[in-house]
């Protein structure tokens, strides 16, 4: 079981809300821009873009630390964690499962995770192996990391749990891998109604129902 992080085991709200707050736009306004953005195909830089003309994500992420080194900015902690994680994962852990957590995010994200005691077996960044989804090198790492957990094991073996399907679902069909689709997150619900969406094994609500379908296979 491979998990990504935001929007699949962390809440991303407050760190939309710390942009939001950052350039002075009501909540409402900016997720509301947002969400327009993505359901016209566009991209989440397209509406930071939208909101903030001539918006660069690292450019701007290097002033925030600089402005506030000891802020919390984008990352998360425990207060993020999706309330079914930590049950979820016992359930599946229980069952013989083992998990690991891989997705795109910042070198910070990796501490973040292991300060959480999720009790997982490997943790994977982006930033840290130098490659990011939907690049055919980030599954790579993936089936490596989860090799390490258990030698042997084939792409056809791992499920890879995501909120998106071109980040997550496509590009881990194409890697020989499961994938299941969690209908949550900013992208999650208009994702889970795309035609893509279809081409995982499982369409979810929550983590539970993914613990449940994974256990009935295992």
């Amino acid at each position: 079981m491979v998990f990504d992080v935001g929007e699949t085991l962390v809440d991303e709200t407050r760190i939309f809300e710390r942009w939001a707050d950052r350039f002075g736009i009501p909540h409402m306004a900016f997720f509301g821009t947002i969400g327009g953005v993505l359901a016209d195909g566009g991209t989440l830089t397209d509406g930071f873009r939208l909101l903030v003309p001539g918006f660069d994500l690292a450019a701007e992420s290097e002033r925030w630390r600089a402005e506030d080194p000891d802020g919390e900015r984008e990352h998360f902690g425990e207060k993020d964690l999706y309330p079914d994680v930590r049950p979820a994962f016992e359930t599946m852990r229980r069952g013989g499962l083992s998990l690991v957590i891989a997705g795109n995010q910042p070198p910070e994200a990796g501490p973040a995770l292991e300060a959480m005691g999720l009790g997982v077996d490997g943790i994977g960044i982006s930033d840290t192996w130098g490659v990011k989804k939907p690049e055919p090198e980030f599954f790579d790492r993936v089936l490596d990391l989860a090799a390490l957990v258990r030698p042997g094991i084939s792409a056809e073996e791992i499920l890879y749990v995501g909120d998106r399907v071109d980040n997550d679902v496509l590009p881990a069909l194409r890697a020989g891998m499961r994938t299941a689709l969690l209908r949550r997150g900013i992208y999650g619900y208009r994702h889970s109604a795309s035609p893509h969406a279809a081409r995982a094994d499982l369409v979810a609500d929550d983590l539970h129902r993914i613990a449940e379908w994974a256990l009935e296979r295992a």
